[in-house]
């Protein structure tokens, strides 16, 4: 049986809705300025009042760390739409793969303690350059989605209530900081300056473990959960 095409009318309804997304587009980049224009000089002008010295890290760990907070609560909603295909609220039914492949266990041997140090060191310096929570949380995540391709239960053998605390340690870090600071006198993720670094690095610390998680939750989330255990690959 072979599917209708569209009907003439459906077909130019699409075309004007193209049309008129095109010319919206194209008249946003007329009204551009000619001139680049920004906030640059009002970051460069508080960071010493930032707690780092990287003004990418001040700007959304610190100066818009509230948008930083919601894209944390955006992760923690996506893996729970994953999860809402598992029979719990966690992967414990989620057999981890057999692999028998001496090659690819011995490439995680050496992988996976270089990721860890690299997420480790990604973590730290985005202090001072380009690095932070999300580009160590992803390293440290591709590090555990290696190991269960390995064959390594990683996130699986977890118990329930481990899984959902990483899961949203990130998200109650920040809100943690938030509340602590309000009951302080400071306004909602006013970080005050003398104190910044460490708030900063304690945030980035747990959001680290957080995107970690995420990412390779996303990714065992998506297996099929088996009741029995999984015969072995070749």
């Amino acid at each position: 049986m072979t599917a209708r095409p569209p009907s003439r009318g459906k077909t130019m309804y699409g075309i004007l809705l193209a049309g008129a997304m095109a010319f919206m587009l194209l008249d946003a980049v007329r009204i551009l300025p000619s001139e680049p224009s920004g906030l640059t000089g009002v970051v460069d002008s508080q960071m010493a009042n930032s707690g780092v010295e990287h003004p990418v890290t001040a700007v959304l760990l610190n100066f818009r760390g509230y948008d930083t907070w919601l894209e944390l609560g955006v992760l923690l909603l996506a893996v729970m739409g994953v999860l809402l295909f598992q029979p719990g609220t966690d992967l414990a039914r989620v057999q981890p793969l057999a692999r028998s492949d001496a090659v690819l266990r011995l490439a995680t041997s050496l992988l996976l303690p270089l990721a860890v140090l690299v997420a480790g060191y990604l973590l730290w310096i985005g202090k001072y350059a380009a690095g932070g929570a999300f580009q160590a949380g992803v390293v440290l995540g591709a590090a555990l989605i290696l190991l269960w391709l390995s064959g390594n239960a990683t996130l699986v053998i977890l118990p329930p209530h481990g899984f959902r605390l990483i899961l949203v340690l990130g998200f109650c870090a920040f809100m943690a900081v938030a509340v602590g600071l309000l009951i302080a006198g400071q306004g909602w993720l006013e970080l005050p300056p003398s104190q910044a670094g460490s708030l900063i690095l304690f945030i980035e610390a747990c959001a680290t473990l957080s995107i970690a998680w995420t990412m390779a939750a996303l990714i065992i989330g998506l297996q099929p959960p088996v009741s029995g255990k999984q015969e072995g690959g070749p």
